[in-house]
């Protein structure tokens, strides 16, 4: 199966000089567990729950700190064409839950997370 079957995930976009408060106020209204960090069309980091659980572990002032603080810059991506059992492999090899889905001029598209292919291949397996 590749990644353009599974269902789209979304792919929410911040700029990097948005707070981190920020940041947290926009995962929580769209209900969201990663943000794209970017600047204009180009994908310049993202940010996870888990990034902002260890900023905030760490002392760092979400009101004052930005995204670009804190993201981690120039993410590992996926494309729609790649087959999802090499998706999984390339989390687990890097230690990540989300891969952010590139077009063919590297500008993002949406957003593969763990848990979606968690139920994929569970289903397959089935």
């Amino acid at each position: 199966m590749k990644v353009s079957q599974l269902p789209p995930g979304r792919l929410l976009r911040v700029a990097p000089e948005d707070s981190l408060a920020q940041v947290a106020r926009e995962m929580r209204r769209h209900d969201s567990d990663s943000v794209a960090v970017m600047t204009d069309e180009s994908l310049v980091g993202i940010i996870t729950e888990r990034d902002l659980v260890r900023a905030i572990a760490d002392g760092i002032n979400p009101q004052e700190a930005t995204a670009a603080q804190v993201m981690t810059r120039d993410p590992a991506t996926v494309t729609p064409d790649e087959d999802v059992s090499v998706v999984a492999l390339k989390m687990m090899s890097r230690g990540v839950r989300h891969l952010p889905v590139v077009d063919e001029e590297g500008r993002p598209i949406g957003l593969v997370s763990a848990r979606n292919l968690v139920a994929v291949l569970d289903r397959a397996s089935s």
